[in-house]
């Protein structure tokens, strides 16, 4: 790959370093430069640029991304298609997330300009939620390090173990029932912690904390179809010799490790029975607070074994001190960051070139209307697209806490405009709501209705709002559908991505019928008045 100043007129296919801006125009940086592209920049006078030039040894950065995910899917991941060198991976199912570590550190010393970022290895994951990344650095790679990694396996270096369904015995010791209350305390915060994990409590018993007590009620768990045997003494398991240890060793089991470099948590032991784990749980076990307990049963209860050094590589961030709240849970609430996208480059031909986004409606332009609507919103930035009379329109809105991008390209249409606006998210978007600005019916609480739809873990990553079953605008879409929405060509703006992605559309009925009233024709503004202008 060729990198640096290159003459304009032998730029063409190569890869803007830059983003270059020309009499109001924008290119944005990683752009692949047409002919036509070129022309307009010798039109302006332009002479070099930064660029990329591949050679025919080189791939580029959004295919090389894609080749490297695909070497990691298997059947808990998804993928996520590559956009400005980077492929995202998903997890496709929920459960623990299983990493091989020494296969993604040889992948990120292949070569400093391919990487690999991830999760927490043994990390609670929820199906849609991101666990790892690829990021291609410059803006191609050499083929030569594509084959170089595909002699290294790494289907099963990134994995989630789902929870099925599993069965536990819990046995509370007490001391002359001296402490059966604490034990009711004991049950509830197991059973809060069991069941995320797809596991109940089939058996619970309670019994004198001394070895031989302990012993039978081991021998007699140990005959039932149980997955997990939990042990709760009313005293903290103290040295390898005491009550709780004696009794898996009597009972016919083992020890694996007693003693965890967990804090809090350090005295859980973890022994085994006929295969069958048996975990003597800490004090600690009766918080709701992360401790070392929760780690050795999220692990468990995947099906993953433990063993000795398991625990002792626990040690490094180990220290869960200043952890208040637990994150155990496979459906907690996640907060997505949302955009506003207001179309609003059009040339109201149909109005009989009267811009109807500067027509007045109670001392307010619509386009005003429109940006506070999506400002009084819950959503988290707002993206607008200008084109027809820009600079009137920016005046307009200057003051506003929004980000205005304009389409030099409006005459070709919508999807265009969509184009744009997509290209000027910020990064950290999860998701983008296509509002077109002749709808000044619309009202924040539609689009946080939307807002609240959302939600990629239960595949409503499409949201159309409907009235009387037809379907209508804002329309919101993920995040994943933007590499798709760069690629269109024509006018068609969305509407491909909708046909083609119909298991993932959520339709949310509203109220009346303004997701379905734009303004598009003086018959059509004429009606809007009358219903909306202060008497």
């Amino acid at each position: 790959m060729y990198f640096g100043q290159v003459k304009v007129t032998e730029c063409v296919n190569g890869i803007l370093a830059h983003t270059v801006t020309l009499d109001g125009k924008k290119f944005l940086k990683g752009r692949i430069i047409s002919k036509e592209d070129q022309e307009y920049f010798i039109q302006n006078n332009l002479e070099y640029l930064i660029c990329a030039k591949l050679t025919k040894k080189d791939i580029h950065e959004d295919n090389a991304a894609n080749i490297l995910a695909k070497m990691f899917n298997n059947n808990t991941l998804a993928l996520e298609k590559a956009f400005t060198g980077r492929a995202n991976i998903l997890a496709n199912e929920s459960g623990l997330l299983v990493i091989n570590e020494d296969k993604i550190r040889r992948f990120n010393k292949i070569s400093n300009s391919i990487t690999i970022a991830t999760l927490q290895n043994n990390c609670i994951v929820r199906k849609g939620e991101m666990i790892a990344t690829i990021k291609i650095i410059p803006f191609s790679i050499m083929e030569k390090s594509i084959k170089t990694i595909e002699k290294i396996n790494f289907k099963k270096s990134l994995y989630i173990q789902t929870y099925t369904e599993k069965k536990c015995a819990l046995l509370l010791t007490h001391f002359n029932k001296e402490n059966i209350k604490l034990n009711d305390i004991s049950q509830k915060r197991i059973k809060e912690r069991l069941d995320p994990l797809n596991c109940s409590i089939k058996i619970i018993e309670t019994c004198e904390h001394n070895s031989d007590e302990i012993t039978r009620h081991i021998k007699k768990f140990a005959k039932k179809e149980i997955d997990l045997i939990l042990i709760l003494g009313s005293s903290a398991i103290v040295d390898i010799k005491d009550k709780i240890p004696e009794a898996i060793i009597n009972s016919g089991g083992k020890i694996i490790r007693f003693g965890m470099p967990v804090d809090p948590g350090n005295l859980l032991l973890l022994g085994e029975i006929r295969n069958t784990p048996v975990v003597g749980l800490p004090g600690c076990a009766r918080s709701p607070t992360l401790n070392g307990f929760d780690w050795v049963l999220e692990r468990l209860l995947s099906g993953n074994d433990i063993s000795n050094n398991d625990i002792s590589d626990m040690g490094v961030g180990g220290l869960l001190k200043t952890i208040n709240k637990r994150k155990m849970s496979l459906t907690k609430d996640t907060k997505y960051k949302i955009t506003n996208i207001i179309l609003a480059a059009g040339q109201s031909k149909r109005m009989l070139n009267d811009n109807k986004l500067l027509i007045k409606i109670n001392k307010k332009t619509m386009l005003e209307k429109m940006v506070t609507t999506s400002l009084n919103s819950s959503a988290d930035n707002t993206v607008l697209v200008l084109g027809y009379q820009s600079d009137i329109m920016q005046e307009i809105v200057n003051d506003k806490n929004i980000i205005t991008t304009v389409n030099q390209d409006f005459a070709k249409g919508l999807s265009s405009s969509l184009q744009c606006g997509i290209s000027a998210l910020p990064d950290d978007c999860d998701a983008a709501i296509i509002i077109l600005a002749d709808m000044p019916s619309i009202e924040s609480t539609v689009i946080d209705n939307i807002i609240n739809s959302f939600n990629p873990k239960k595949n409503n990553s499409i949201i159309i709002p409907t009235f009387n079953n037809k379907k209508g605008n804002p329309i919101l879409l993920d995040r994943k559908f933007f590499p798709d929405i760069l690629r269109v060509k024509g006018d068609k703006g969305a509407k491909d991505i909708i046909v083609n992605n119909k298991n993932s559309i959520l339709e949310v009925p509203q109220k009346n019928s303004a997701v379905l009233n734009d303004i598009d024709t003086k018959e059509d503004l004429s009606l809007y008045l009358k219903n909306h202008l202060k008497e």
